[in-house]
């Protein structure tokens, strides 16, 4: 339903349930300053049907040269499509159509912070509002809105400390 493989997911549920399998995941990316462009980062990414690889460049504002998305960009899309996931998911678990979804968002950053003129949060705000065509009531609709902003990963990071850690080492 809904594009969303039901039939695996409760196969998951199951195998969570009884310890099968585990109950937390590392989604683990690694990737590579490119010292030449095009672009200035690039990862790839492995997945069950293949592997995509990733650029990363900044504006020419920002010390870039334009020639692929930016970082804030990628992980405004990344939160976009984890709350379509889950809003979408939620609802074909309760058997709620969704007849089509436009998703649109962003993340506002403060770039005089970014550029070290004055202190403050980075980030001043993330938002996300839904399209949704569906045969179901409004209420149904906000409730899986509100059910998403509980199990989306992006939307919980957003929402809550998650603990952080960084580090360097030489190669």
């Amino acid at each position: 339903m809904n594009h969303v493989n039901l039939e695996n997911l409760q196969k998951t549920r199951r195998e969570l349930e009884a310890g099968q399998i585990p109950a937390t995941k590392a989604f683990e990316v690694e990737g590579r300053w490119l010292l030449q462009g095009p672009g200035q980062f690039q990862a790839t990414l492995a997945y069950p049907g293949g592997q995509i690889t990733l650029v990363s460049d900044q504006s020419p504002t920002s010390g870039g040269e334009g020639t692929a998305p930016n970082p804030v960009q990628y992980c405004v899309f990344a939160m976009l499509a984890c709350y379509a996931t889950t809003f979408v998911t939620l609802a074909a678990q309760e058997g709620v159509e969704i007849q089509d979804l436009r998703v649109r968002g962003a993340s506002v950053a403060n770039l005089r912070v970014m550029f070290g003129l004055e202190e403050g949060p980075v980030v001043e705000q993330a938002w996300i509002e839904l399209r949704v065509k569906s045969p179901a009531p409004p209420e149904v609709l906000e409730r899986l809105r509100q059910r998403a902003d509980q199990k989306c990963p992006a939307a919980y990071s957003l929402q809550h400390q998650v603990p952080f850690t960084s580090r360097v080492e030489r190669m």
